[in-house]
C-alpha cells in the first residue's frame, strides 16, 4: 500500500497523518518534491517506508527559539514556568534540559497548554530540573524518529535545519534522524544540512544500515551510532563541516562497520570516539579522513578495533603538528594496518602519523605508509608491535 502525502496545515504538514493512515498495516509513504515544514517529529512505525522524491523533497524547521526556566521543575511533573514571554505555541514540540545533564535525562514533549508564562507538556519530566543549572526549553526535536520499531526504511529526501545555524550544539536526542532500539532499519540517500544537533543518530538496536547519506554543517556530529548498537553497517556516507566528528562512535557499539566514506573539514576528528565507552569488535575501513580540525581517526579507552585501508590526509588543521593522523589512547588489542597517512599542503599540518599514548599496549601496527611525516609511528606499549611500515 502506498500513500502520497497531501500538504496540510498540521505540525508535520500532513506527513504524520499519511503515516497514521496506514493503520498499523505497514506500507509506503511518499513525500513529493517540495518544502515540508515541521513543528514536531514525524514518528515512523514498523514496516513503513518513508520515501521522498530525492533532494527536492525537503523537510525543514523554523529558527530555534530558546527560553529559560524561571522555576525548578520536579521529576514526574508536566508544568514549567518560563522567564519572559513564551516563544512557543500550543501543538509544537519542545525539549527541556539543563547544563548538568542532557541526553537520555532530557525531556521531549508537545506543548498542550499555555497559561501566561506557564506551559503544560504532554510528557512528564524525566528528572528534576533546576533554574540555577540554566534549565532551558528549546523548540528543537528530531525531524524523523522511531523507537522500538522493526523493518522501517527512510530514503530519498533532505532535512534542512535553520540555515547557517551558529548556536549551541544540542545533544544527540535532538538529532535530525533519531532512531532508538530499532531493528532492521535502513536509512538511504538522506542528506542533512545545518542541524543544531547531530545529523543521523542510531542508539541501541541492531542490524541497522545507513548508506549513501550526507551530513553537512551540523552543530554536532555528522553520524552518531551509540548506546549499545549492534551489527550496524555505515557505508558510502559523506560528513563535511560538522561541529563535532564527521562520524562518532559512542558507548558500547559493537560488531559494526564504518567504510567507504568521506569525512572532511569537521570540527574534531574525521572519525572519533572509537572504542570510547566500551565499543568493541568494529571495523573502520577504506575511508577518507581529511582536513579535519584535530585527528583523522581518534580512538580512546577501549580495545578490539580494526582500522585498515584508510586515507588520513592533512588533518590537525586547528594547530599544525598538534594532533596525529591516527591516535590510540588507552587502547589495547587493536589492529591498525594498511593505512596511508599524508599531507598535501604547502605548509603541512599533519606532521605526526600513528601515535600510541596513555596506557596503550598489545596493538599491531603494520604495513602503513607514513612517508612525509616528521614522526611516523610512535609506540608506548611494551608489547605493541610495529612492522612493515614505511616511514
Amino acid at each position: 500500500m502506498t500513500k502520497t502525502v497531501s500538504k496540510q496545515k498540521t505540525p508535520t504538514s500532513g506527513i504524520q497523518e499519511a503515516v497514521d493512515s496506514l493503520s498499523g498495516k505497514g506500507g509506503r509513504v511518499r513525500i513529493p518534491a517540495g518544502r515540508w515544514h515541521l513543528t514536531r517529529s514525524v514518528w515512523v512505525p514498523s514496516n513503513v517506508s518513508l520515501v521522498g522524491d530525492g533532494p527536492a523533497t525537503v523537510l525543514y524547521i523554523s529558527p530555534v527559539k530558546v527560553a529559560v526556566l524561571a522555576k525548578d521543575v520536579r521529576k514526574g511533573g508536566r508544568v514549567l514556568t518560563l522567564k519572559g514571554k513564551v516563544p512557543f505555541v500550543a501543538g509544537q514540540e519542545i525539549g527541556i534540559r539543563d547544563d548538568q545533564r542532557g541526553g537520555w535525562w532530557g525531556t521531549h514533549g508537545i506543548v498542550e497548554q499555555i497559561d501566561g508564562r506557564q506551559i503544560t507538556l504532554s510528557a512528564k519530566f524525566n528528572r528534576a530540573l533546576y533554574a540555577k543549572d540554566k534549565a532551558t526549553a528549546i523548540s528543537l526535536f528530531p525531524a524523523i524518529t522511531a523507537e522500538d520499531e522493526t523493518d522501517l526504511s527512510l530514503s530519498n529526501f533532505t532535512i534542512q535545519g535553520p540555515r547557517r545555524y551558529k548556536g549551541k550544539w544540542w545533544d544527540f536526542t535532538y538529532s535530525a534522524i533519531h532512531l532508538v532500539l530499532c531493528r532492521r532499519a535502513r536509512v538511504m540517500n538522506v542528506t542533512v544540512f545545518d542541524w543544531p544537533s547531530d545529523g543521523i543518530g542510531v542508539q541501541r538496536g541492531a542490524d541497522v544500515q545507513v548508506s549513501q547519506c550526507q551530513a553537512h554543517s551540523c552543530a554536532g556530529h555528522g553520524f552518531h551510532p551509540g548506546t549499545g548498537l549492534a551489527r550496524s553497517v555505515w557505508s558510502q556516507n559523506i560528513g563535511v563541516g560538522n561541529g563535532g566528528d564527521g562520524f562518532f562512535f559512542c558507548a558500547r557499539v559493537h560488531h559494526s562497520t564504518c567504510s567507504d566514506s568521506v569525512f572532511s573539514e569537521n570540527g574534531l576528528a574525521g572519525i572519533g570516539g572509537v572504542a570510547r565507552g566500551g565499543d568493541h569488535h568494529n571495523i573502520i575501513s577504506d575511508n577518507v579522513c581529511s582536513y579535519n580540525q584535530k585527528w583523522g581517526i581518534e580512538a580512546t579507552r577501549g580495545d578490539e578495533q580494526v582500522i585498515t585501508g584508510n586515507l588520513i590526509l592533512s588533518n590537525s588543521q586547528e594547530k599544525a603538528g598538534a594532533y596525529p593522523g591516527i591516535r590510540l589512547h588507552d587502547m589495547e588489542r587493536n589492529v591498525v594496518t594498511g593505512n596511508r597517512l599524508a599531507d598535501d599542503q604547502d605548509k603541512p599540518t599533519q606532521t605526526q602519523g600513528i601515535f600510541e599514548s596513555g596506557e596503550t599496549d598489545y596493538n599491531l601496527i603494520s604495513n602503513n605508509l607514513c612517508t612525509g611525516m616528521a614522526e611516523g609511528v610512535v609506540l608506548v606499549g611494551p608489547h605493541s608491535r610495529a612492522e612493515g611500515n614505511l616511514l
